[in-house]
C-alpha cells in the first residue's frame, strides 16, 4: 500500500511517467513502502576511484530523494543507538572507499550493522555486488549504477568463470542493474572529433583493459570516428593493467598524458580515466590539442578547461531517481538501461560552439548520426561493445 506522504510528494500520473522507461519486472512483496519516513534507512557507496563530482552528485541526489520520502537525516551512530533502544531507525548513510574488495565487503557489513531499506552502490565489481544481493535478500533494496546486468550462475551467485548460466528469474528480486549506453554518446563524439580533427590522428587512453565500460567507451569512439573516415589512425593505450593502479593517482595519468600527446600528437584525445580523467585533460589542453570528457559535463566544475570539444554524459541524477522511487513503491526493475534514445546519454548541447574550425558539413553528420543511433538504424558497437576492440593501433612507447 503507497503511504499518502510520498502521494503528496510525486501524483500517480508523474509516478509512471519516471517509470515509463523501464519495465518493471518484479512486485517484491516486503516490508518498504510501511517502512518509508522516519523509520526509512538509505545508504550510498561510492568508489574513490571514480571521479568526486559524480560521487557528490550520486551522493546528493540520493539524499534528496530519501528526505522527499521523509526519511531522516540522521547520523550512523544514531541510527545505531536507536535500533538498540527499538526507537525509530531512520537516517541515511554515505560512505566511499579507494579499493575495490573494501568496497564490495563494506556492502555487506553496511547490510549487517545498519539493515538500510534501499542501498545505492557507485563503482566497485557488479558482479561480486550479485552475490552479496543474495545474502541480504528481502532486507535491502540494491541499485548498482552504471553496471551491466551480473553474470550469474543458476542459483543466483557471480559466475567467475563467465559462463552466465543463470536465467533472468537468477538476478535476485532486489538487486537493480542500472546500466547506460556510453557507447552511443562515445560514437556520436568519435564523429565530432574526426570531423574536428580534419582527418589527423585520433588518440584515447584507457584505465585498463578489463573495464568493460571503459572498452564501451573507445569502442564507440573509434567506430563513430571511423564512420566519418574509415581510415582514420585511431592510438589507443592504457594507463594500467588493474583497477587501483589505473584510476587512483592522478599525477601519474598526467604524465602518461604528457608523453602520449607528445609521441602521438593526436589531434583529440579522449581519456576514460575515471577519477584520473580531469589530470589527463588538463595535459591536453597545455598541449594545445582538443579533448573529449567521459561521464559528465566536464566544463560545469571546471570551465577553465576549454579545450574539451564536448563531453559524452550520463544522466545519473535521473537513473537514480526513478530506481528509488520503484523501489519506494515496493518494486524493482532487474536491468535500467539508459542510452541516447531516451535522452539518458547525451552530448554537450553546445559542441557546435566549442570548435571553431569544423567543417561545414559536420551538422548535417552528426545529426544523421544521432538519428541513426536514436532510431536503432545504426549501432555504436555492431558486433557488440566491451569485447574484443576494433582493429586499432596499440601504442608500446607509453606502456
Amino acid at each position: 500500500m503507497r503511504s499518502q506522504p510520498l502521494a503528496r510528494i510525486i501524483s500517480a500520473a508523474a509516478a509512471l511517467t519516471l517509470l515509463s522507461s523501464s519495465v518493471v519486472s518484479a512486485q517484491v512483496d516486503t516490508r518498504f513502502p510501511e517502512a518509508r519516513g522516519q523509520t526509512l534507512v538509505s545508504t550510498v557507496v561510492t568508489s574513490e576511484l571514480d571521479d568526486a563530482t559524480s560521487n557528490t552528485l550520486v551522493v546528493e541526489t540520493a539524499r534528496s530523494y530519501h528526505q522527499a520520502m521523509e526519511g531522516e537525516d540522521k547520523s550512523p551512530s544514531v541510527i545505531r543507538k536507536n535500533a538498540k533502544k527499538q526507537k525509530p531507525r531512520g537516517g541515511f548513510l554515505a560512505v566511499s572507499y579507494d579499493d575495490t574488495e573494501l568496497l564490495t565487503d563494506s556492502i555487506v557489513g553496511i547490510s549487517q550493522r545498519y539493515e538500510p531499506d534501499v542501498m545505492v552502490i557507485s563503482g566497485g565489481d557488479g558482479q561480486a555486488n550479485v552475490g552479496i544481493a543474495r545474502t541480504v535478500a528481502d532486507e535491502t533494496i540494491l541499485i548498482d549504477l552504471g553496471q551491466p546486468r551480473p553474470c550469474v550462475t543458476e542459483t543466483g551467485q557471480a559466475d567467475g568463470s563467465g559462463e552466465c548460466a543463470g536465467s533472468a528469474g537468477s538476478v535476485p528480486s532486489n538487486y537493480t542493474a542500472v546500466e547506460f549506453a556510453v557507447e552511443d554518446g562515445a560514437y556520436l563524439a568519435g564523429v565530432l572529433a574526426a570531423k574536428a580533427s580534419r582527418g589527423g590522428r585520433l588518440g584515447v587512453i584507457s584505465g585498463y583493459e578489463g573495464c568493460r565500460e571503459c572498452q564501451r567507451y573507445v569502442e564507440g569512439f573509434v567506430n563513430g570516428a571511423r564512420s566519418v573516415n574509415r581510415d582514420i589512425d585511431v592510438v589507443v593505450d592504457y594507463l594500467a593493467d588493474d583497477e587501483i593502479s589505473a584510476f587512483s593517482d592522478p599525477e601519474t595519468a598526467r604524465t602518461f598524458t604528457e608523453i602520449f600527446l607528445d609521441v602521438y600528437q593526436p589531434a583529440v584525445l579522449m581519456p576514460v580515466g575515471r577519477a584520473t580523467s580531469v589530470a589527463m585533460i588538463e595535459a591536453v589542453c597545455e598541449a594545445g590539442a582538443l579533448a573529449v570528457g567521459t561521464g559528465r559535463e566536464i566544463r560545469e566544475t571546471r570551465p577553465d578547461l576549454d579545450c574539451v570539444m564536448a563531453s559524452v554524459i550520463k544522466d545519473l541524477p535521473r537513473a537514480i531517481k526513478e530506481a528509488m522511487y520503484a523501489f519506494s513503491y515496493g518494486e524493482t526493475v532487474d536491468v535500467m538501461t539508459y542510452d541516447v534514445a531516451d535522452g539518458g546519454v547525451t552530448i554537450s548541447e553546445d559542441w557546435a560552439e566549442r570548435v571553431a574550425w569544423y567543417p561545414v558539413d559536420t551538422e548535417e553528420i552528426y545529426l544523421e548520426a544521432l538519428d541513426d543511433i536514436t532510431s536503432g538504424k545504426r549501432k555504436a558497437c555492431p558486433d557488440g561493445c566491451g569485447g574484443s576492440l576494433p582493429d586499432i593501433e596499440r601504442s608500446e612507447e607509453t606502456s
